[in-house]
C-alpha cells in the first residue's frame, strides 16, 4: 500500500481535493465507486486480480487492513491510499460516525474486461 497526501485547500468552510491531480491521464480511470460504512462495520475482505485501487476517505475516518499491515485514511486529512492489484484488503469503520469512501482504480492489467473482484 502506499499513501499520497493530497493538497486538501482547506478553509473555514471545508476542504475541496482533486483525487485525480497525481495523474498524468485520467483515461484509466475505471470502476470508480462510492460507499458508507457505518460505526462499527467492515466492508471488503476481497481482492483485485486485474487492477489497483485507490482508496480517498470523504467523511470520517476509516482503517484499511491488509496482510502486511495497515493504514488509517480520515477526511480530515485527505489522501489516497493505493492498494495494488492482488493484495486482499478490508475496511473497517472503528468509530461512532459514519464514513463515506469513493475509490477507484487507475492502473490494470492487459486483458482486464470489467470488475475483477474475488470474494
Amino acid at each position: 500500500m502506499s499513501n499520497q497526501i493530497l493538497n486538501d485547500h482547506r478553509d473555514n468552510r471545508g476542504f475541496v481535493v482533486n483525487p485525480f491531480e497525481h495523474l498524468v491521464s485520467t483515461g484509466d480511470i475505471t470502476n470508480c465507486h462510492a460507499f458508507s460504512i457505518e460505526p462499527g462495520c467492515t466492508r471488503g475482505n476481497h481482492t483485485h486480480p486485474a487492477r489497483n485501487e485507490q482508496i480517498l476517505v470523504l467523511s470520517g475516518t476509516v482503517t484499511v487492513k491488509q496482510k502486511d499491515g495497515s493504514a488509517t485514511l480520515s477526511a480530515a486529512m485527505p489522501s489516497i491510499l493505493t492498494i495494488p492489484e492482488g493484495i486482499r484488503h478490508t475496511f473497517e469503520n472503528n468509530t461512532t460516525e459514519t464514513a463515506v469512501v469513493i475509490c477507484w482504480s487507475s492502473e490494470r492489467k492487459d486483458g482486464y474486461t470489467g470488475d475483477d473482484t474475488v470474494w
